[in-house]
């Protein structure tokens, strides 16, 4: 199996679509907008497929209850005699060519690894913002994570979304009180300033919608997780 098809499963849990140290810069010290007032937007919840340095991955939206979501992703990677060398999985139609072309299992595709959030929008200085709250990462008392990742989402269609990190710390400086609304009243301020964004203001994380036709090879890939772990 190739290094490059394989995810880090390190402290961060953010997948391989997320480099290790882009993962740190982005990460705030408490959540933005507040989960129990917050609603899904249903034209997010569905499953999704991202790109980053020649990997791919998979993240499904599920709604938990009205107001948050369920996500989960699972990476995309090379079976044991697989060989994927022949396509571009910095492309959605490659990965598209692929799951029409490759089967799930050692032959073609796997997955063994999967990490889950809760996730929740909020509107502040008239941009929407994404929280993704790590699970599994707590603290033993209080069962919450010590980072959680902030994104602001632009929808271009129904089927792309492009997600930037609130990544840059020179906004939040280090005497910044840790409260949600200590960040909020920053992320308010500048929502609009591509800056807050860093190099995600013109090269954001792009997320494509599968549609109905790639749901099974999906539902195969997810399996392999469980299978893994037997």
């Amino acid at each position: 199996m190739r290094p490059g098809l394989r995810s880090a499963s390190g402290a961060l849990l953010m997948l391989m679509i997320i480099p290790v140290i882009i993962g740190l810069l982005a990460c705030l010290p408490v959540p933005i907008g507040d989960p129990e007032r917050s609603r899904i937007d249903p034209e997010i919840t569905g499953v999704w497929a991202a790109f980053t340095d020649g990997d791919s991955a998979f993240y499904v939206f599920e709604p938990f209850d009205k107001r948050t979501w369920l996500l989960t992703g699972v990476p995309l990677e090379e079976g044991d005699s697989a060989d994927f060398s022949d396509y571009d999985l910095e492309s959605f139609e490659e990965l598209i060519r692929l799951m029409a072309t490759e089967a799930v299992g050692d032959n073609g595709a796997t997955a063994t690894e999967m990490v889950m959030y809760k996730a929740w929008m909020t509107k502040l200085g008239g941009v929407w913002f994404m929280t993704w709250e790590p699970k599994g990462l707590f603290d033993s008392e209080q069962f919450a994570p010590e980072t959680w990742y902030v994104f602001r989402v632009d929808k271009p269609d129904s089927n792309t979304l492009e997600l930037r990190f609130c990544c840059d710390k020179d906004f939040f400086p280090d005497d910044l009180k840790e409260t949600r609304r200590a960040y909020e009243r920053v992320i308010r301020k500048h929502a609009k300033n591509p800056d807050l964004y860093g190099e995600f203001a013109e090269d954001p994380m792009i997320l494509n919608r599968l549609g109905d036709e790639h749901i099974d090879f999906f539902k195969k890939l997810a399996r392999e997780v469980i299978a893994d772990s037997d």
